[in-house]
């Protein structure tokens, strides 16, 4: 099989799902918050869905990254390779992250590079059509097509769930819990 990756070792697939809550968690702790919609949106558009998780073609990879194709340009969380069919029925490699935040990481620096605008949705469409997606006819699926709104459509779908998702920092709230028994026991001690 044809690869980019040689020095990449060949890996079991394993499958993996990345839950909606965990995705955004990561995104907003790894970059600002409008790449991290940009990323969000594409996973949304890629990946397949199930129970408010993103399913991975395998070991962590969302989007499909393959490494049968060329180089990217940024390699250092891929970790290794693995063979699949891919949805168009041919064998393919594909990239394999050790878990989520790698695969995130390689996402955040990939549309950084692109230049995606997860903060407006029309910027965001044409730049998924254009520089990631990249259909052969992409110069007609301009703003206003039928293929565009499909698109955008995706995106702000992926949008109201991202917004949906509430994350709580659990740990700091454990914190505050562990504080109040400290504090009583300081006081009873000072008091004695």
């Amino acid at each position: 099989m044809k690869t980019s990756y040689s020095n990449l070792p060949v890996v079991q697939y394993r499958a993996t799902l990345l839950p909606f809550d965990e995705a955004k968690k990561i995104l907003l702790k790894l970059t600002d918050v409008c790449t991290a919609r940009a990323v969000f949106g594409i996973l949304y558009a890629e990946a397949s869905k199930k129970n408010n998780s993103f399913v991975s073609a395998g070991n962590y990879n969302y989007a499909g990254v393959q490494t049968d194709s060329g180089k990217w340009g940024y390699d250092k969380p891929i970790t290794g390779r693995f063979a699949r069919v891919d949805s168009g029925k041919r064998l393919r490699e594909f990239a394999s992250f050790n878990n989520n935040t790698g695969f995130l990481d390689f996402m955040v620096n990939r549309i950084k590079a692109k230049q995606f605008n997860g903060c407006n949705s029309s910027d965001w469409t044409n730049t998924y059509i254009q520089r990631w997606w990249s259909p052969s006819a992409k110069k007609q699926y301009l703003p206003g097509t039928e293929k565009f709104n499909q698109k955008k459509s995706i995106y702000l779908s992926a949008q109201k769930k991202f917004d949906a998702i509430t994350i709580t920092n659990q740990k700091k709230i454990s914190n505050i819990f562990w504080l109040i028994p400290a504090v009583l026991l300081v006081t009873y001690i000072l008091k004695k």
